[in-house]
């Protein structure tokens, strides 16, 4: 038996790859929440939350987790992934994505218009859920790693990775309850993306491998075997509420168009009333 440090090989490819699906969920999951708080109707509410957690919890954060695992290796051993662990860690993010979602966007009633300005106390809410399933998530994942021996984490580095899943929670929170231009979203998803991105290497690099020749190699999944379907399957994911999203029209750009509209229609019954009391 020997203690053996684990290799993190971080090609550009791989942290560019990780960091533009993320971005990429990560948008689409705040557009879909903020759809959902205007949705008309409870079903299509519940629609847009769905979409909203599976593009938050799956494609922006799990997913872009695992494309990084590709440059993961054991001295001394094969990796591979144990599939229940592998579920488990895709489960919980996207349930705490769920319920936050839900949290920071409640139906409206008769007393309360759909509205995008939420408590402090529901953007708080949904902000812890969601940083206690990135880190859920991360640990599941540390879980289903398969070696010759066991995998060991460093408890300072684990906690700073859990410290910054928190606070990317907090930023989607807020980035979904709080901005209202799609410029500022889209850059609020690049710095999320970067933080998720962080969070993962953060964890990572604090891990150390015992390996031990006299185990019986794993059987479990090879990473590949993990992101070539899924990736395909998240892609159409997201394509959907992409789609969705393209064909209807902002929000605010459709409250200020309707704005312009009634003003000028009211300068224009002005301008008629002036002539006529004129010609009078």
């Amino acid at each position: 038996m020997s203690d053996e440090l684990q290799h993190f090989s971080m090609g550009t490819w791989i942290v560019a790859l990780a960091a533009v699906t993320s971005f990429i969920g990560v948008f689409v999951g705040i557009a879909s929440a903020r759809k959902a708080m205007t949705a008309p109707n409870p079903r299509q509410r519940y629609l847009w939350l769905a979409w909203g957690a599976l593009s938050i919890g799956g494609f922006g954060a799990w997913l872009p987790h695992y494309i990084a695992m590709v440059g993961f290796e054991v001295y001394g051993s094969v990796v591979r992934y144990d599939v229940l662990w592998i579920a488990i860690s895709f489960v919980v993010p996207v349930a705490a994505a769920a319920v936050a979602l839900v949290i920071i966007s409640p139906p409206p009633t008769k007393h309360r218009r759909p509205s995008t300005s939420v408590e402090i106390s529901r953007l708080a809410g949904g902000a812890v859920l969601l940083g206690i399933g990135f880190t859920g998530m991360d640990l599941a994942i540390v879980a289903s790693l398969e070696i010759q021996g066991a995998v060991n984490s460093d408890i300072v580095l684990t906690t700073a990775s859990a410290a910054i899943g928190f606070v990317v929670g907090a930023g989607i929170m807020w980035s979904i309850s709080a901005l209202e231009s799609r410029t500022l979203r889209l850059v609020a998803s690049v710095v999320v993306a970067v933080g998720l991105v962080a969070m993962h290497y953060t964890g990572v690099f604090g891990l150390s491998a015992t390996v031990d020749q006299s185990v019986a190699r794993p059987d479990g999944l090879e990473v590949f075997s993990i992101l070539f379907p899924v990736f395909v399957l998240g892609m159409l994911v997201v394509t959907i509420p992409i789609t969705a999203l393209l064909m209807a029209p902002d929000r605010v750009a459709a409250e200020l168009e309707l704005e312009a509209d009634m003003l000028a229609a009211e300068s224009l019954a002005a301008e008629t009333q002036g002539r006529e009391l004129e010609l009078q």
